[in-house]
């Protein structure tokens, strides 16, 4: 690790304690109940909110990560923590301004993620009191939060300074993706995070993003901003 980062310990620690004190599962048989982090999924958090830059920027030190490619088999509460993630950036960020924005291929797929997080809200008194929940928005003071699907034709001219990508496999090309980076460029901490399982397509923004984070990850690649967390079988696995 260079120098010029370090490990926020308080920092990782007030967002895991925010997600397993004020988030519950909306779903199924563990509705209701408080949302306890597995250890691949805390190790995630404890990363993005924890690595900093040394040097403070008015007053502040900076997170390290700017971008981030989560890549889980199904069925491993991946819609669950894109919620969290995303309340995490609404309530502790303190982002003048905050534009949290869930996005994704489609409405409904764009909603499932943003609609779960209204429910989490509505189960918490803290979180409740503290926002306006709306049908299309959630609004903490001048913050708000948001879905938006590639076919929503009012893309551009976003501020945006959060930004969770769920399922990007299913991006049938990149321009929701480059409309939502560049959307960015004037934010002190931008976080795009993506979050996806596999797909099949290796002519897609998906493949292209995961084979920058495999070589990321390798060291082949230095880029410093740029978080992997890669759980898939290798090719010598037996099936």
């Amino acid at each position: 690790m260079e120098d010029k980062y370090f490990f926020d310990t308080e920092a990782a620690d007030t967002v895991v304690r925010f997600i397993e004190t004020q988030i519950h599962h909306v779903k199924g048989e563990m509705g209701g109940e408080k949302y306890l982090l597995a250890p691949h999924e805390k190790k995630i958090v404890r990363d993005l909110f924890g690595w900093k830059y040394k040097e403070q920027y008015n007053g502040i030190h900076l997170r390290r990560y700017r971008e981030a490619f989560i890549f889980l088999p199904r069925k491993n509460s991946k819609s669950t923590l894109c919620s969290a993630l995303a309340l995490v950036s609404l309530f502790l960020d303190n982002e003048p301004g905050a534009v949290i924005i869930s996005a994704a291929a489609d409405k409904g797929q764009a909603r499932l993620v943003f609609d779960d997080a209204k429910k989490m809200i509505r189960q918490s008194k803290l979180l409740s009191e503290n926002s306006e929940v709306y049908q299309h928005s959630v609004i903490k003071g001048n913050s708000n939060y948001q879905p938006l699907s590639a076919d929503v034709e009012t893309k551009h001219g976003l501020n945006i300074s959060f930004t969770i990508f769920d399922e990007l496999h299913t991006q049938p090309n990149r321009h929701l993706y480059d409309v939502l980076k560049t959307s960015q460029g004037s934010r002190r901490q931008p976080l795009f995070i993506m979050i996806t399982t596999a797909g099949y397509d290796l002519n897609s923004i998906c493949y292209e993003q995961y084979t920058y984070a495999c070589n990321v990850r390798d060291g082949i690649v230095k880029d410093d901003s740029y978080y992997t967390a890669i759980f898939e079988a290798s090719i010598e696995d037996d099936p």
